[in-house]
């Protein structure tokens, strides 16, 4: 039946309109952040980033002691990072955890309590650093 109902279509011819309708539908139905998504991700064990590499060719590079449920992993299993679906998320099997691209790439980096800690590290980190700037 897939044959007859292909071989309808080819016969039906379509009109200008028609045409130009269906290329509008493909082109809406396209994804407009398509080049946020992961084309590769790996871990620099000798900088301790998860590096993101995203389609539109940015990377991300993120300290793993900022990223929930990898802070405190075993560097070996945060070298086992997979990209899935079609690159709009990482997962780790051995740590069971995951992150979606894009909320790495808004810096949203585990839960609401895990950003309060990491926001009240970092300010720690910019006082001490402007401190030793002065001293």
């Amino acid at each position: 039946m897939a044959d007859c109902e292909s071989d309808l279509i080819d016969a039906v011819p379509l009109s200008a309109e028609e045409e130009a309708q269906i290329d509008r539908a493909i082109a809406n139905a396209r994804d407009p952040y398509d080049y946020e998504v992961a084309v590769s991700a790996e871990y620099d064990r000798v900088h301790d980033l998860l590096i993101v590499k995203l389609k539109s060719g940015q990377r991300l590079a993120i300290p793993r002691e900022d990223l929930q449920g990898l802070a405190d992993a075993d560097p070996e299993k945060v070298g086992k990072v997979e990209i899935e679906m079609l690159g709009k998320a990482l997962h780790w099997e051995e740590l069971n955890e995951d992150f979606l691209v894009d909320g790495l790439r808004q810096g949203s980096y585990g839960n609401e309590r895990w950003m309060k800690q990491l926001h009240e590290r970092w300010r720690r980190e910019d006082a001490a650093a402007a401190l030793s700037r002065t001293a």
